[in-house]
């Protein structure tokens, strides 16, 4: 039967794991006052149970576990309404065990309670962006180390007769018990840092239906029927549509003196959304064709309509040649009705009835997209090269020729100078690409001191300094003007992953301004013009959490930098730039050291290997021997044991040559119950096994030396003894 917990460390460590877990849901689940107010509700009410059962002996009255349990069922019932069943099953739980704490008197109970923070722990860890959430894992799986370690003392406690008799119970040393969190925490650190990461397991769910959120009934009609419904009919519109005739699809136009990333009121270090890839991505918004001055539009905004198919997502395209990527997506907060995606997006699965898709491959929901929108997407990226490139077919490639009236010659001038060199179209567009990476400078003021000014020429020829959308504006034009079709493209810039949360995040510094240039044979592929931005590359993350930090501070403090900023992020990135390259100096010396040693066996190969053959079959002998080489070692100590000690030497010694025949003394066996129990095995010992065990009580419990004689008998009983162990 199992014994009451009679150390107070389950109850302290439980608490603060219960109180961990429901941080863990709360942070990730409502804003940081609400959040704080749970985690002080739930500290309280988690803490006040397990107080009453160490204090109380764990005897409730049946009224108070039945009124907490009933509470929480209510609280689970309104929440089902308020917040959905997830948020109402986990809050279920959280009662559950406020009512089981004023009862916890067992370890059952203990692991049970263990068990439910887990739960909700895994919960926040799958809903969880931020990086700080990696400090309250560590924190939570600590004080569950401390709950497990306190449950095994209580154990082996139990298996005591103190414990069983109501004695005093003396918990684990606290100094111990941090050492072994210090040790597991260094252990775990090293391996999370240094040892490469599995592939990511996405799970997560997605709805696949918009319900009144994301739909429009002209829309559906159009999709399933290939018609709008007539004018004046009545309007079937979900709950967020826009109004009947307002077309909702925003972003027609590009002006390129007003930055995507100078948004008024908008930090350009919030995070827009959290991109789950394993690659970098660029997230296309819309493309525009036409140029007039200092903007780009978009000539056309017509759009088919779609529906899920039978398994649930959109098929955007037919294509299937290509390496395909599949990428989650979750919004914080974007503009406008425009889902971000990558070139050639071929599926998507987004909690909508229907979308709008543009022949350039931009998507729209019927409704501006919500902080909290998921959705998923599969595109195809080209087997042979690592740009990605749209397949959209230009209808007509005058439109993407287009220059205006009055268009400077010098910059067509510029551009027949800088692709000279280079034959194929391809050729003289990544010649372009070049020479704008090269010769011009990224320059975050002009996001501000470029407003209401008509900047290419002054940028190509004067200032030689702008943001993203001189950069693409430049180079879509200079390819124009050597007869290569192009088009400028607004959107996102994946690429900045965080590996403690899996997610790469996109901030509002990552709204970016792009080329596609419509090559032959290839379609619309992507160049990156601008110095700041990383050329597309087919990069993986390296799986080395250490090396893949080093990344990302590095890439955060660059931006910053960019932006005239200062903060801690650049000593981080140096502190991990440090760590990184101390790193591979040790793994160069240790490569070193290994080539070198297999240098030197090569060089003394048979030599070399006589030894180890004969090192390998010493060492098999001596395991086969290992009783008798135990049994001469025993009797060597003997022989310069001082008399009087004999009988202390001569039990011990006795110990270790019995263990090598796996009859070693249990933990708690006194000295008569083990050589009772040798006596088992050995009957014929009964004589010789007794002389020792008296002439040891005598020696280590009675004070009394031992005598020649005595040491004499004690000699001849165990070499007796040692001499019948040691055949078997």
């Amino acid at each position: 039967m199992m014994q009451p917990i009679r150390i107070t460390g389950i109850y302290v460590s439980l608490w603060v794991a219960l109180t961990l877990a429901a941080a863990a849901r709360a942070v990730v689940s409502a804003d940081a006052p609400q959040a704080m107010l749970g985690i002080v509700f739930w500290a309280v009410v988690q803490g006040g149970g397990l107080w009453y059962a160490r204090t109380r002996g764990g005897a409730p009255p049946k009224t108070l576990v039945d009124g907490i349990a009933a509470i929480g069922m209510c609280v689970c019932v309104l929440q089902l309404f308020l917040d959905g069943i997830l948020q109402a099953l986990l809050s279920l739980l959280l009662w559950l065990q406020a009512a089981r704490n004023p009862a916890l008197t067992a370890r059952r109970d203990a692991y049970f309670a263990l068990c439910i923070s887990l739960v909700l722990v895994v919960f926040g860890a799958s809903e969880a962006r931020a990086s700080a959430f990696v400090m309250l894992i560590a924190a939570y799986g600590l004080s569950a180390l401390a709950v497990l370690v306190y449950c095994h003392q209580q154990a082996g406690l139990e298996r005591e007769l103190a414990a069983a008799a109501g004695g005093n119970v003396k918990s684990f040393p606290l100094a111990h018990l941090v050492a072994l969190s210090a040790c597991v925490f260094l252990v775990a650190l090293s391996w999370y840092l240094l040892v490469p990461r599995p592939d990511p397991v996405r799970f997560a769910a997605l709805p696949t239906s918009g319900g009144e959120k994301y739909s429009r009934y002209d829309w559906e009609q159009e999709a399933r029927y290939g018609t709008a419904p007539r004018r004046g009919a009545a309007s079937k519109e979900g709950r967020g549509s826009p109004p009947a005739g307002q077309e909702p699809l925003p972003g027609e136009s590009l002006d390129i003196t007003r930055s995507s990333q100078s948004a008024p009121g908008v930090d350009p270090n919030a995070i827009v959304m959290y991109v789950q890839s394993e690659r970098p991505l660029y997230l296309r918004g819309r493309s525009f064709d036409r140029f007039e001055k200092d903007r780009w539009s978009r000539t056309d905004t017509g759009t088919r309509k779609l529906v899920p198919e039978e398994d649930g997502r959109f098929k955007l395209s037919s294509s299937d040649r290509g390496v395909n990527v599949e990428y989650l997506a979750h919004v914080v907060s974007l503009p406008g009705a425009v889902l971000p995606l990558s070139a050639h997006a071929i599926t998507l699965a987004a909690p909508a009835s229907v979308i709008a898709a543009a022949r350039d491959g931009a998507v729209f929901l019927p409704a501006p997209v919500e902080p909290g929108f998921r959705y998923a997407a599969n595109s195809l990226l080209p087997e042979d090269q690592p740009r990605p490139v749209a397949r959209d077919v230009p209808g007509d490639r005058s439109l993407y020729l287009q220059l205006p009236e009055g268009f400077p010659s010098r910059i067509g001038e510029l551009a027949e100078r800088v692709s000279a060199g280079a034959v194929s179209p391809l050729g003289k567009a990544v010649a372009l690409e070049a020479h704008l990476r090269s010769a011009y400078a990224y320059s975050f003021e002009t996001v501000f001191t470029s407003q209401g000014v008509t900047p290419l020429e002054e940028f190509l020829f004067d200032t030689r300094r702008g943001h993203c959308e001189f950069f693409a504006s430049a180079m879509a034009v200079m390819l124009r003007t050597i007869g290569i079709p192009s088009r400028v493209v607004r959107g996102y810039l994946a690429q900045n992953f965080n590996p403690v949360t899996g997610f790469h995040e996109v901030r509002a510094f990552d709204g970016h301004a792009w080329v596609e240039a419509h090559i032959d044979g290839i379609g619309w592929m992507t160049f990156e013009p601008t110095a700041a931005y990383p050329i597309p590359q087919r990069e993986q993350q390296t799986g080395t959490t250490l090396f893949d930090l080093k990344t990302y501070t590095e890439r955060l403090s660059l931006q910053e930098a960019l932006q005239g900023k200062t903060s801690i992020t650049a000593a981080v990135a140096a502190l991990f730039r440090r760590l990184t390259e101390a790193w591979h100096a040790l793994m160069f010396q240790l490569r070193t050291g290994f080539d070198a040693l297999a240098d030197w066996i090569a060089a003394h190969s048979l030599p070399r290997a006589a030894a180890l053959i004969a090192a390998a079959a010493g060492g098999v002998l001596a395991y086969r021997q290992r009783v008798r080489l135990l049994w001469l070692w025993a009797r060597l100590v003997l022989s310069a044991t001082p008399r009087a000690k004999i009988p202390l030497a001569a039990f011990r010694q006795l110990e270790r040559v019995a263990g090598a025949r796996n009859l070693g003394r249990l933990e708690g066996e006194t000295v008569e119950e083990y050589l009772g129990r040798l006596e088992l095995t050995y009957a014929e010992l009964h004589a010789e096994l007794h002389r020792v065990a008296r002439a040891f009580n005598a020696s280590r419990y009675g004070g009394e030396a031992a005598s020649s004689a005595e040491a004499q008998d004690v000699l001849r009983a165990f070499h007796t003894i040692g001499a019948r162990v040691n055949v078997g």
